[in-house]
């Protein structure tokens, strides 16, 4: 991302990622979710919705790691460097877009309810 190397100088970033990577995973739930049933994998563990440590487990299947460091590495240079920032949610997107074309759709039943 071009920024220093330097610990000190980032810490702001090992501050914010968490949150950052929580709302990736809480966005793309339903995504997440299809691409699981549709590749046979197990269902996502229940995970904070607004926190998720460095430490901890990525919840989302594996496929989605890319994308989500796309998408913390757009948000944390987003007040430093727009361009960046715009480049790398771009990518982000494109990744998103090739998981969820390559997700078939499912028929389901639809309810009718009327008030």
């Amino acid at each position: 991302m071009s920024e220093s190397l330097e610990v000190s100088v980032n810490e702001d970033y090992e501050e914010r990622a968490p949150y950052l990577i929580a709302a990736f995973c809480d966005e793309n739930r339903d995504i997440d979710r299809a691409y699981r049933r549709t590749n046979s994998l197990p269902e996502a563990p229940e995970v904070n919705a607004v926190c998720i440590e460095l430490e901890e487990n990525f919840p989302c299947a594996p496929r989605f790691s890319s994308a989500c460091c796309m998408y913390v590495a757009s948000m944390l240079v987003l007040d430093e460097n727009n361009e960046l920032s715009d480049k790398l949610y771009d990518k982000y997107s494109d990744m998103m877009s090739s998981i969820s074309s390559g997700i078939p759709s499912f028929v389901e039943k639809i309810s009718d309810r009327y008030v």
